[in-house]
Formats: structure tokens, sequence, C-alpha cells
């Protein structure tokens, strides 16, 4: 500040030819202390808040000016012109007035840099309270580190739980994955075995269809032997029907010849005996052979029908039999085929549910890594700008110090003006 009260003071008084300017001097100084007391008022230099600043009133200094020896309502002795003191008057109330607004130009400055600085040392315990738990942070970890630590651990135990499920998984799947080969060796097993019953099957049909044939062509055989046995024994009958006739004739031509010719021959009745007998027993013999030869055709066609039945009521239960195995094999497939698909679903929703919890868990990690990272960013952050902040406060300091010696070497030569070296 390059505006000096003291020297403004002084040109007006010593072109006055009055007092002694001492006098003047130390009224008008007195009368600028009190004015300026009245803005910072003395405090011991060890208190907590130095000086306060206040607001200077118009009636401040009024007592000081009425006090003074210039007043207007002095005494004749001062004898003084009454012009020149107006003019005087007016100079030094213009002094004043400049002084005045000065001073609380200056006292708003100062106030707003003690309401800075009070909100600057707000700002610095906060700042030294985070300096100290920054501080205490790099010898033991802060509860958000070990929150965030805790935190990774308890994911990490996750995770490591996860793969160790996704391990029991895998196995599960390897060993489902055996049943499912086994199942299926075992379906094909049953496929080909089942593929062998319809062959099998087809077989028995085939040799049903060719013993039902047998059996017709036995039935047709029977029937025809039958017919032919019918046609033999009618030709037979005829036939001994014919030779009795013949030998009816024969016995009555050979009666009618004997009773002719008894005289002539008399054996004649026994050759008749005997070529009778011949044929009778001709005919006896021939019966006999044709019913046992009628007999046994009819017999081995019998057998040989029965046969037939026997082996086409074991083809066919054979069938049954064969037909049963299948329907039991073909539900079996089915009920393994429903195992195998309902074992690869559950297989592809735990691996699913797995892959789906992992990317969860690999996601939660990175925001939380993330976070870390960007908690360690705002922590240096607020160590640049704590930083910045006792730069500023340094500085603040250094000027607040600075203007408390102005202001102190203010007061000072203003409550001294009659010393030389302040002039």
């Amino acid at each position: 500040m390059t505006y000096d009260p003291y020297t403004s003071y002084r040109r007006p008084w010593d072109s006055f030819r009055g007092p002694p300017a001492s006098n003047v001097k130390s009224s008008a100084s007195s009368c600028l202390y009190s004015s300026f007391s009245s803005y910072f008022p003395r405090v011991p230099p060890s208190s907590a808040g130095g000086r306060r600043a206040q607001r200077l009133t118009s009636s401040s200094a009024s007592p000081c000016w009425a006090s003074s020896p210039w007043a207007p309502d002095g005494g004749p002795e001062e004898r003084m012109d009454l012009a020149q003191t107006s003019s005087l008057n007016t100079e030094l109330l213009g002094v004043r007035s400049q002084e005045r607004e000065q001073l609380v130009g200056l006292n708003d400055r100062f106030a707003t840099y003690i309401e800075k600085v009070r909100r600057l040392e707000l700002q610095n315990r906060a700042l030294l309270a985070q300096l100290d738990a920054l501080r205490r942070s790099r010898a033991d970890p802060s509860r958000l580190q070990a929150l965030y630590e805790g935190e990774a651990r308890g994911l990490r135990a996750a995770v490591d739980g996860e793969s160790l499920e996704k391990a029991g998984a895998e196995a599960e799947r390897e060993r489902l994955r055996g049943v499912y080969e086994d199942l299926q060796e075992r379906c094909e097993d049953e496929a080909r075995r089942r593929q062998e019953a319809e062959d099998e099957l087809q077989r028995a049909r085939e040799e049903a269809g060719r013993a039902a044939l047998a059996g017709g062509d036995a039935e047709a055989g029977l029937a025809t032997l039958a017919e032919e046995l019918a046609f033999l024994s009618k030709v037979f009958g005829e036939e001994h029907a014919e030779l009795l006739a013949q030998l009816r004739e024969a016995r009555v031509g050979a009666e009618v010849e004997a009773e002719a010719e008894a005289t002539l021959r008399p054996d004649l009745s026994c050759a008749l005996r005997d070529i009778r007998g011949q044929y009778e027993r001709l005919a006896r013999q021939n019966r006999r052979a044709a019913e046992d030869w009628y007999r046994g055709k009819f017999a081995g066609v019998a057998e040989a029908a029965g046969e037939t039945a026997v082996a086409v009521h074991a083809v066919r239960e054979e069938t049954l039999e064969y037909r049963r195995m299948l329907q039991t094999r073909s539900a079996e497939v089915e009920g393994l085929r429903a195992v195998v698909d309902s074992l690869t679903r559950q297989m592809e929703e735990l691996e699913e549910t797995q892959g789906g919890e992992v990317d969860k868990y690999q996601m939660r990690i990175g925001e939380l890594e993330a976070d870390i990272t960007d908690a360690k960013q705002e922590m240096s952050r607020y160590l640049r700008e704590y930083q910045d902040l006792l730069n500023v406060k340094m500085a603040l300091d250094i000027e607040i110090t600075a203007y408390r010696k102005l202001l102190e070497g203010e007061e000072f030569r203003l409550a001294y003006p009659a010393l030389p070296g302040l002039a």
C-alpha cells in the first residue's frame, strides 16, 4: 500500500501558521489511531483468533475531532482565519473519507482473508485427518481396503468353490458320459438283438409258412389218399363182385357140366373146389395187402400231419415269445433313450448354469478390481489436492503474516507518530 497518511496530513499543516505542527500531528495521528483501533482492536499475540476486523461507523471518529484544538467551537485565543480553517477542515475531511474508504476496503479484504483462512483451516484439519488415515493405512490397511480385500477373498473363495463345483460337475459329466456310452452300447446291443430276434421271427414265420404249406400238402395228400382208398375200395368191391359173379357162373356152369358129365368126369367138382379156394385166398390176400398199404399210408400221413401241427404250434409259441421279447426290449430301449435324453439335458443345464455363475463372478471380480483401482486413483487425487491445499495454506500463511506485520507496523506508526524514524 503506497498511501502514507502521515505525509498526507503533513503538507496542509506545514503551510498553516498556527499552533505547532507536532500538536496537529499528534491530534490527527491519535484520531487516525482511534479509527484504526476500531477496526483492529489489540489482542494478545497468543490468542487463537488473532485480531478481528469490525466495521467502522460514521460516528467512530467524531469524539477525536471534537476534542481537537481545531474544532469549530474553539476560543478566540487560537487566532486563525475562519476561511483557512474551513478549507483546511474540508481538505482534512476529504483525506479522512479517503482513508476511511481505504480502511474499509482493507477491513473487507482482511475479513475475506480471515474467512478464507478459517475455511482453509477447517479443510486443513480434514485433510490432516485424511493424511493421518492414509499414513496409518500405509502401516495398517484401512477399513475400506480391508473390506475390499475381504470381499475379494470371499469372491476368490466363491470362485474356488465354483471351480471345485465345476470340476465336480465335469467329473459328473464324464461319469454321465460314460453311463451314456454304456447305455448307448447297451442300446446298440439291444438293437442288434432286436434285429436278430426279428430275423429269427422272420425265419420262424417262413418255417411256419413252409410248415403250413407242408401241412396243407399233407392234408391234401391225405384227402387224395382217402379218395384213392375209397376209389380202390370201390374198384376192389367191383372186382370182388365180378369175381364172385364169375365164381357163381363158373359154379353154375360147373354144376351143369358136372351134372352133364357126371359120368364122364367124376373129379371135376374137386377141381372146382380147389379153384374156388385159390380165388378166395387170392382175394383175401389182396384185400389184406390193400388194407395194410392204405392203413400204413394213412398212419404216415397222420403222423406227418401231427408232426407238422406240433412244429407249427412250436413256431407259433416261439413267435409269441420273440414278440414278447421284442416288446420288452423296445420298452427298455425307449426307457434308456429317455434316461439318456434326461441326463443330456441335465448336463447341458448344469454346464449353462455353471458357465453363467462363473461369468457373473468374473464380472464381479472385474468390478471390484475396477473399484479398487478407482479408490487408489481417488486416494492419489486426494493426496495431490491435499498437497495443493497445503501449498495454498502456506502461501496464505505467508500472506497473512505479511499483512499482520504491515498492520502492526501501521499501528505502531500511528501510535507513535512523533518518532523521527517513522516520518
